[in-house]
């Protein structure tokens, strides 16, 4: 061996060992990668689990807010005075008083057709549809019920009035 072929050699070696060091630091990246991959794809998973979680919170909030709603518009409409008619017997066993005890007035009240049932009071006939009946609250107008033939004393009268156009029954009580 050379003098001249001592340098040669050297550099052989240390190129050997920067190539041994090269690869180890090169795994050694590649594991730190894999590792960072890993990571992110955990923290993506958790940032979905997260919006799911967001999403299902905001909705239920949503629905929260909206059965409060409905709760304070509930409060408020009981709150109102409202119309509430009742039949009771005003003496004999046909002559009836229709009864206001709700707190706002009732216009236009209207008692409708029984089958084999018939009133005497004009503004209550059945058969006229004449409605001029006012009740302010705590009033009450009497009238008189008549059964044509064997027809039994009604069970319940329907009744409207200004402001509710759909036919309520109200219960005539038994004697």
């Amino acid at each position: 061996m050379e003098i001249g072929d001592v340098p040669g050699w050297a550099a052989l070696v240390v190129s050997i060992v920067s190539v041994a060091i090269s690869y180890r630091l090169g795994v050694r990246s590649a594991h730190a990668s894999e590792k960072s991959a890993d990571a992110s794809r955990v923290s993506a998973r958790e940032a979905r689990r997260s919006s799911d979680a967001a999403e299902r919170s905001a909705s239920a909030a949503e629905g929260s807010l909206v059965l409060q709603r409905q709760e304070a518009e509930e409060r408020q409409r009981a709150a109102e005075p409202r119309v509430e008619l009742r039949v009771e017997h005003a003496g004999g066993t046909s002559r009836l008083r229709l009864r206001n005890v709700g707190g706002a007035v009732a216009r236009g009240v209207k008692i409708h057709d029984t089958p084999g049932v018939s009133t005497q009071d004009r503004e209550f006939n059945f058969r006229t549809g004449v409605s001029n009946v006012e009740l302010v609250p705590g009033a009450a107008r009497v009238f008189l019920i008549y059964r044509i033939g064997a027809t039994r004393m009604p069970t319940h009268l329907w009744v409207t009035w200004e402001g509710q156009e759909e036919r309520i029954a109200i219960a005539v009580p038994a004697r």
